[in-house]
């Protein structure tokens, strides 16, 4: 990869902007070597997630389920009072 080429993909892809901002040091001293590869290694090896991440995503998905099975648990016995007290109401006004 060149420089030429590394601009084009930086232009395409926003989070490298913004990866190679933060790293500007670095970056800056592989790119005056010329080692544009390296460059695109580094980010790639940045971008994978680590095992706490995955970790703590499934946790929040987990929590996510939880508090969806609580919503749907309460909209459940709401709709139960209702059709009881609409039962009630049925019988007394039949009488």
């Amino acid at each position: 990869m060149n420089r030429r080429e590394m601009k084009r993909f930086a232009k395409k892809n926003p989070q490298f902007v913004t990866w190679a901002k933060k790293n500007r040091q670095k970056v800056q001293t592989m790119a005056r070597s010329g080692n544009y590869t390296t460059i695109m290694k580094e980010w790639e090896r940045s971008r994978r997630t680590t095992w706490s991440d995955r970790k703590a995503k499934a946790k929040q998905i987990a929590q996510s389920m939880q508090d969806v099975q609580n919503f749907m648990n309460n909209v459940e016995s709401v709709f139960g009072h209702l059709r009881t007290l609409h039962e009630r109401a049925t019988k007394h006004l039949k009488r």
